[in-house]
């Protein structure tokens, strides 16, 4: 193929290119406003939410307001490339999903927090996906993936507390995965926690190994989820059963 003709095929993905690298900037202020005004809401202090990205209260680093907008146009172009009829739509709703997913990474990442006020309309959007016939499943299907995936996590992790006194898994991370369950089912998140398990444990062991971690940070499971998540999707998009 000529490269006129790949510009060609690509012309028409420029538009969500700049719409989702300009979504990506905005992004950078939203992962620190959102998780402060959270914060603000308990009166809880800023200082005592600190993850590996440093906290709320550091400076965004030149790395993050490069990468941020080129991986949110990169996803922007692909949920446009991979959308079906009717495409626009479609395509809104799964660059939008995208954009949330990595937006609570970021949160996640320097505050080892995963707001409601982004995970719950995550779970709301897969709800209503699922009835307009987007997703794979239905209303009813969806909702009771949520609730099974809510149960037997939150079941799992009450007995980790129970038997090791410390909490295995965080209450936003299984409301993420109860999220994710309205979109994919309780056989597609199953498949996410391992892979964002190996992912985690993986990234700890190198990012201990050459950067190190601040002693009164946590390390949040979040970010895994989100990459697991986005390697799902991009699997089920190209290789559907």
């Amino acid at each position: 193929m000529s490269l006129t003709h790949r510009f060609r095929d690509l012309l028409p993905l420029l538009p969500w290119l700049f719409i989702g690298a300009s979504v990506g900037l905005g992004m950078l202020s939203l992962a620190r406003v959102i998780p402060r005004k959270a914060l603000h809401r308990v009166q809880a202090p800023l200082s005592e939410w600190v993850g590996p990205g440093g906290g709320l209260e550091s400076p965004v680093s030149l790395a993050r307001r490069i990468w941020v907008p080129l991986l949110n146009a990169s996803l922007w172009a692909f949920a446009a490339g991979a959308a079906s009829h009717p495409a626009i739509l479609v395509a809104l709703l799964s660059a939008t999903f995208a954009s949330a997913l990595v937006l609570l990474a970021l949160i996640d990442w320097d505050s080892t927090m995963l707001p409601d006020a982004i995970v719950l309309p995550l779970g709301l959007a897969g709800l209503v996906s699922s009835y307009a016939g987007i997703t794979s499943q239905s209303l009813r299907d969806s909702a009771v993936s949520a609730v099974v995936l809510l149960v037997l996590l939150g079941g799992l992790a009450w007995m980790f507390r129970r038997i090791r006194g410390v909490s295995g898994i965080g209450g936003g991370d299984i409301k993420l995965l109860a999220a994710l369950a309205t979109w994919w089912g309780v056989a597609g998140v199953l498949i996410v926690v391992p892979l964002a398990s190996v992912i985690t444990v993986i990234w700890n062991l190198i990012w201990r190994r050459f950067r190190g971690l601040d002693p009164q940070a946590e390390w949040p499971f979040g970010p895994a989820i989100v990459i697991a998540a986005l390697i799902w999707n991009f699997l089920i998009t190209f290789f559907p059963s």
